[in-house]
């Protein structure tokens, strides 16, 4: 559940924290006081998109910030676990974003974050029913969506086995299609890929060649001149015969002598020492110099072979890649293609075969899962049909329509049709409605009111929630376009639902307030020339003043009176439904 809020410099407020209930959660006040700009800023922490004009005047960003108590939503918490969000034992949510000008900085739990991690893990904790949201009801591509979120979890891990069924079958498929290219294309590739190969093998590559090859390039091509230094080096430090004296041996005597004085002082037998060691490292060098003057070559012929070789390589590397490394892969990829497409006939006929049993699988699957769909769709146009008589709508016929479509690339159902078919399945779900009796049943963009649609969005909103994942569930004024009765069932309804969700309403109507666990009223005041909006929750006396004035008038002794009656009458409901 959603259990504070804080939002600081986002359109009209400057500062608000609040703290949230479970239950049944109202914000009240007047036309304007900003009651829908709260849910805004909820709205954009779960990651709705918003841009810089929501900065309040006068501030460079603003922040807006939710804190959830996961603890009966595991969904959200493993995928925190899965990106390394989650801390060991809390079970504490936090989405904040801090909006700048052009720029949006996303957290979770203190920590950075992107928009599509925190839209991925907010749809899990919350559930936002904006003003006109009840429109989208019209889009038929969201009743599916409804309908199995009505089946519940059992349904909903149907929905999942078939879509990884579906996922298998447009894999084999993908691979089987991308064989079937073109025969003449596919000769074509084959042969280039064959020369690429062969080319590449014949030159023999070895990693790391390239970089030896430079290395005994440069050493011939300086061969003279490393003769000539070297020799004198080692002359040097070695000696060039018996006359003359080398570095070493001059050293290791000079150590002697100073040795030989070494009883004098300790200075001078440390020195003897390092002398010494002086003169072992001079024998260190003067072999390795030698050595190496053995390996210098001056051979022309040698070092046209090596510069034919690099010039081998660097023809190579124009057509393959950018090092022996990467001519390597190439040649161990293009291998494997041409492998693949040399044996292309037998893998097709055994990818046919394989397609054939994930397409008769997943249609297997679909069918199944379109039978519990329909007895759904009956038990959901039931449900609805009672709840719409209850928010005033008696005799309004719901009903639940399905339809398929053939497509030869679609799956192979049981009764041997192929069927088109997505994730979903291969059943195209719409809502029909019939507003008054006697009426046809028609699509709801041609019989549905905004009032009408209103209230449809409740029923599901009451009939679906037990397979709601959100245990979070904001309601922006959907009792627009009700009132009297009617608006007093909508608030039942919502009272209700909020048995098994956290329900946040934003009203204008006492009949749906009167039913809340918590009630918040929003206002505005002007400090220092500037508008702020600020919440604060009603208590008793405040809250009985609040429900008068929404009936018409909070000083007058009988509108005082008659919110009192229907507060009473409705903590009496809310009893007997917690008691039940």
């Amino acid at each position: 559940m959603l259990v504070e809020l804080t939002v600081r410099n986002f359109a009209l407020i400057e500062a608000l924290r609040l703290d949230l209930r479970p239950g049944y959660t109202v914000l009240t006040g007047e036309t304007g006081a900003g009651k829908s700009i709260i849910v805004d800023a909820l709205n954009a922490a779960l990651g709705e998109r918003v841009g810089s004009e929501v900065i309040r005047d006068g501030s460079e960003t603003c922040l807006t910030e939710a804190v959830f108590d996961a603890s009966d939503v595991p969904a959200a918490l493993m995928i925190l676990a899965d990106n390394g969000l989650a801390d060991d034992g809390d079970e504490t949510v936090i989405l904040s974003r801090e909006i700048g000008v052009g720029k949006s900085r996303y957290r979770i739990n203190r920590r950075a974050s992107t928009l599509s991690l925190v839209a991925e893990v907010s749809r899990h904790l919350a559930d936002i029913h904006g003003q006109h949201q009840h429109q989208m009801l019209i889009h038929e591509d969201s009743h599916l969506r409804y309908l199995d979120q009505f089946g519940g979890r059992k349904h909903l891990d149907s929905c999942e086995d078939y879509g990884a069924s579906y996922g298998e079958f447009t894999g084999v498929r993908r691979e089987l299609r991308s064989l079937q290219m073109d025969e003449q294309e596919r000769a074509r590739r084959l042969d280039m890929l064959r020369f690429q190969v062969e080319e590449i093998e014949a030159a023999s590559l070895e990693p790391g060649e390239e970089e030896e090859l430079q290395t005994q390039r440069r050493r011939l091509q300086a061969g003279e001149r490393l003769l000539e230094v070297l020799g004198e080096a080692s002359s040097l430090v070695a000696g060039s015969g018996e006359l003359e004296l080398g570095a070493k041996d001059a050293l290791r005597d000079a150590a002697g002598k100073v040795a030989s004085v070494g009883e004098v002082d300790a200075k001078l037998a440390e020195a003897a020492d390092e002398l010494e060691r002086l003169a072992f490292q001079a024998d260190d060098v003067a072999r390795t110099l030698s050595d190496y003057l053995e390996t210098v070559d001056l051979d022309p012929a040698l070092l046209e072979r090596v510069e034919t070789r690099l010039d081998a390589i660097a023809g190579l590397k124009r057509k393959y890649g950018d090092s022996v490394t990467a001519i390597l892969s190439f040649l161990e990829n293009a291998s494997v293609e041409a492998a693949r497409l040399t044996g292309s006939t037998e893998r097709l006929e055994e990818l046919t075969q394989v397609v054939e049993e994930r397409s008769a699988e997943a249609g297997k699957r679909a069918a199944a899962l379109s039978k519990q769909r329909k007895a759904l769709g009956k038990e959901l146009s039931v449900g609805i049909a009672g709840e719409l008589a209850q928010l005033g709508m008696a005799g309004a016929r719901f009903e639940v329509e399905f339809t398929t479509r053939e497509d030869a690339d679609g799956v192979l159902m049981p009764d041997g049709r192929r069927l088109a078919a997505s994730a979903d399945g291969v059943d195209d779900v719409r809502f029909m409605l019939s507003a008054n009796p006697g009426e046809p049943v028609k699509p709801l963009a041609k019989v549905a009111s905004g009032g009408e649609l209103s209230r449809l969005m409740l029923a599901l909103k009451c009939m679906c929630a037990r397979g709601a994942e959100a245990p979070t569930i904001v309601f922006d004024e959907i009792d627009v376009g009700i009132g009297g009765a009617t608006a007093q069932r909508v608030g039942e309804k919502l009272m209700a639902l909020a048995r098994g969700a956290q329900v946040l309403c934003v009203t204008h109507l006492p009949q749906v307030a009167n039913f809340a666990d918590q009630h918040l009223v929003v206002g505005k005041r002007v400090v220092d020339g500037r508008t702020k909006i600020e919440v604060r929750e009603l208590q008793d006396e405040e809250r009985v003043a609040e429900i008068a004035r929404m009936y018409g008038d909070e000083e007058a002794g009988a509108a005082l009176e008659h919110a009192e009656e229907a507060l009473a009458g409705a903590a009496k409901m809310r009893a007997k439904l917690h008691g039940s």
